[in-house]
């Protein structure tokens, strides 16, 4: 189901996390997202994956992004080196529904050899249907809110 609330998504996917990018990409688009490929004609290297999504994220030309690479390590690492960018790699549902409820992020991190394409379509799904703090009980999401906050204050110092 389309989340009316995330307009457009960049993704990339370098060559041990294409066929996973691809099948993730045309699902979404299915679903009627707006979806820019960093790379629709050939996988390109996770450091690239990673910095043209992270760019596109932190721009706010895109509201979400998709970055995948062999486990996902890589591109996640890259990601989060960027400010505002906050990427979470995930290997199941629970995760990435957890990292957008609760942290926020707006980056999804996978591996190409962990995650099939079935699973990540799931992944996807679930992280981009779900709005932070959505389905916290209130002292929770109090907490939360003041962890973000503090952390996008520290942000500042920091870059």
């Amino acid at each position: 189901m389309r989340n009316p609330n995330v307009g457009k998504i960049i993704m990339g996917g370098d060559p041990a996390g294409y066929d996973l990018k691809n099948a993730i990409r045309d699902h979404l688009r299915e679903q009627g997202y707006d979806v820019t490929d960093v790379d629709p004609d050939a996988p390109i290297l996770f450091q690239d994956v990673a910095c043209r999504v992270a760019k596109g994220v932190q721009s706010g030309e895109f509201d979400r992004g998709i970055a995948i690479c062999g486990t996902g390590m890589g591109v996640s690492i890259i990601c989060n080196k960027h400010r505002g960018v906050y990427a979470a790699l995930c290997e199941s549902v629970y995760q990435a529904r957890r990292a957008k409820q609760v942290n926020n992020t707006n980056v999804l991190c996978m591996g190409g050899f962990i995650i099939g394409a079935e699973m990540g379509r799931v992944m996807a799904d679930a992280w981009l249907e779900q709005e932070h703090m959505e389905g916290l009980d209130p002292t929770m999401a109090a907490i939360v809110e003041k962890e973000f906050d503090e952390l996008v204050e520290f942000e500042k110092t920091v870059y």
